[in-house]
This record gives C-alpha cells, sequence and structure tokens, in this order.
C-alpha cells in the first residue's frame, strides 16, 4: 500500500527511486523555474456547492467531489474526467446530508469518503461504468477521516461512535470488506490530516493536536501498535502523504512557508525543501515527479510540476480562485477549485 486531498487525497504507488535531493528547492541551491503549459480551468456544473475532494484511477479517471450543508439546492455535485480530458456530470447516490472528507481510488474504482447523520458515508465510484453507488463502511463509525488506496489495497481512517476515538480499517479487495476496527488511542482528541500505508499493515497517520501541533505515528501491525515520530515544531500541518517501500512524501505547512518534505524510514526522520508559494496539497506519480496547488500572496492560483531539479509553473487561464486539492493517475492529473476543474498531463 501507499494520497486529495487530499487527498486531499495522493497517490501512494511511488517509485523506489527517492533522489528527491536535487528535487525542486533545495536548502542548498536554487532550482531552474520555468513556465511552460496553459491549463485551462472548466467551470463546475454547480456554483453553489463547492468543491472539496479530488481523486484519480490508475487508469486515469479522475472524480472531483464537493458537498454543502444547505438547506436549500444540491447538497452534493460529482463531476470525473476521462484520460482524454473531458470533464462529465454524474449523478450522486440519494445520501441525507452528506458531507465527504476524503477520496482514493485502485486501478479502476475511487472510494469516497465522509459522515452522514450517526454514519460513516462511503460511496464507490466505477471509472469503467462510470457510475457511483453507496458502499458498505466498517460497523459502528460516525464519519470517515481519511482514506488511502493503491492498486487494490485500501485503508480508511473514522471516529467510532463510542467514545470518538480514530479507528483504523484496512481492506485487501478495493473496499469491498474491511477488517474490524482498530481504536487509535494515541489520536484522542485530535483531527486526522493525512494517511498512507506502504503494505497491508505498514501505515503512517498524521493528525493535528488541540494545541496545533502536527501528531504522527506509525505502524507496522496493523494498528495493534504505534510509534511515535518527531517532527519539527515549527509544522502546523501535515497532508498529502504519499508512501512506497518505507520512502514517504508529504507536504508541510508552517506559519511562514510550505515545504516538500521527505522521508527513507516512513516518518522517522525528515529532510526539506520550501515551497516558494502557499501549497494546499500535493500529488506525485513518482518520489521526483509531482504536482503541487496552492495560491500566491495575492491570492491568484498556482499550479506546478516538479521533476527532478526543476518546478515548472504552469499559466493558468479561467481560474479564478485558488487551487485546493490535486490527485494523479498514471498519465493524468486532475486539480479543483471551488468552483473550477482543472485537468492536466501527470509528470513523469
Amino acid at each position: 500500500m501507499s494520497a486529495a486531498p487530499t487527498r486531499v487525497p495522493t497517490r501512494w504507488r511511488l517509485a523506489a527511486t527517492f533522489g528527491v535531493a536535487a528535487l525542486i528547492l533545495a536548502s542548498c541551491g536554487t532550482a531552474n523555474v520555468t513556465t511552460v503549459q496553459t491549463v485551462n480551468g472548466t467551470p463546475a456544473r454547480s456554483i453553489s456547492v463547492p468543491l472539496t475532494n479530488v481523486g484519480c484511477t490508475l487508469n486515469d479517471f479522475c472524480l472531483a467531489v464537493g458537498t454543502s450543508s444547505a438547506s436549500v439546492g444540491p447538497t452534493s455535485v460529482l463531476e470525473f474526467v476521462t484520460p482524454s480530458g473531458h470533464w462529465f456530470p454524474l449523478a450522486p447516490p440519494a445520501t441525507v446530508s452528506p458531507l465527504v472528507t476524503s477520496t482514493a481510488c485502485t486501478n479502476t474504482e475511487c472510494l469516497v469518503g465522509g459522515s452522514q447523520p450517526g454514519h460513516d458515508l462511503l460511496w464507490r465510484f466505477s471509472a469503467i461504468g462510470h457510475t457511483i453507488a453507496v458502499a458498505t463502511p466498517p460497523p459502528g463509525g460516525i464519519g470517515i477521516d481519511a482514506l488511502t488506496c493503491d492498486e487494490l489495497n485500501c485503508a480508511l481512517v473514522d471516529t467510532g461512535a463510542v467514545g470518538a476515538t480514530p479507528r483504523l480499517s484496512l481492506s485487501a479487495d478495493g473496499g469491498l470488506t474491511w477488517t474490524d476496527p482498530v481504536a487509535m488511542r494515541w489520536a484522542s482528541g485530535e483531527a486526522v490530516t493525512s494517511l498512507a500505508c506502504v503494505a497491508v499493515f505498514d501505515c503512517v497517520v498524521s493528525a493535528l493536536t488541540p494545541h496545533h501541533l502536527v501528531s504522527l505515528y506509525a505502524t507496522r501491525d496493523g494498528g495493534t501498535t504505534w510509534t511515535q515520530r518527531v517532527t519539527p515544531t515549527t509544522w502546523t500541518t501535515l497532508t498529502s502523504i504519499s508512501c512506497a517501500n518505507l520512502r514517504c512524501v508529504a507536504l508541510a505547512n508552517s506559519s511562514s512557508s510550505s515545504k516538500l518534505v521527505r522521508s527513507t524510514n516512513l516518518g522517522k526522520s525528515w529532510t526539506s525543501a520550501s515551497l516558494k508559494q502557499e501549497s494546499n496539497a500535493l500529488a506525485c506519480t513518482t518520489l521526483t515527479s509531482c504536482v503541487v496547488v496552492g495560491q500566491l500572496a495575492n491570492a491568484t492560483p498556482w499550479l506546478a510540476t516538479l521533476h527532478g531539479g526543476t518546478a515548472s509553473n504552469a499559466s493558468l487561464r479561467y481560474v479564478p480562485t485558488p487551487l485546493l486539492s490535486v490527485a494523479c493517475g498514471t498519465k493524468r492529473c486532475a486539480a479543483i477549485g471551488v468552483t473550477t476543474l482543472l485537468s492536466v498531463p501527470a509528470p513523469r
């Protein structure tokens, strides 16, 4: 196993190569920065329901999702993009007061997680049939906080109805069935922000404490035991985690900057490379090829592809607001603003 956006979720089928020392904006040097492509935004079908999450299958279908608690009008909106880059609307399942928080995708399907009154919400999107339907989450949950998938294996963290404690559940069949939830006692009272796994039982989870500090723990046995990982006290969030072969890449934010951070030991230690713009989400196709989205200092939307030692800023058209989330398949990535959809070639 191995992210919208986080995901938001991000992909976790990253290549074993981890030469990020030369990547992007290394602290000991200056990366080349170029503008190499123009990306046109597509208006979302609904302007009353903000988009919040996006995920991409490995066969390059991407699903954008948004939900709203407004008492009038639609409460959810879904659109998907084909490998050719064309967006299409998708009718959401009939669900009372849905709130979507996360997405994660396998080879041909995406899971959409969140909450509905008193229960977990879990939908399944099929890239083959272009359909979405209600799926069965683990029992006893009141809201899914994070999802992650690789080609077939998936994992989720939800909140248990008893004691409101975060729980980890695993799936070896793309989310059709789940293991019994295992309580994550260390995360009681914390807000889970990201989840990544490198094998069925090896996972790392980041959370935010009530004192706005990053809390990071890893398990090598499917959640039976957890080990705390030390993170810099300057980090205010750690999101968009993707991992492969114990190597991880993520997005860390502090009060003054955003950083691409990397680990070669499932989060025991991290090195960082500064990003010059405020970043909201990260998605990678290999450990050295990523897409990052966010905004400039004046709230102008920003998207860049990161490959080797070069950061390539995209020229954005018809994108009126900052970009919130990004995901990548094998050859295509998708990003969203609150009312805008973007489709771009995946960095190779």
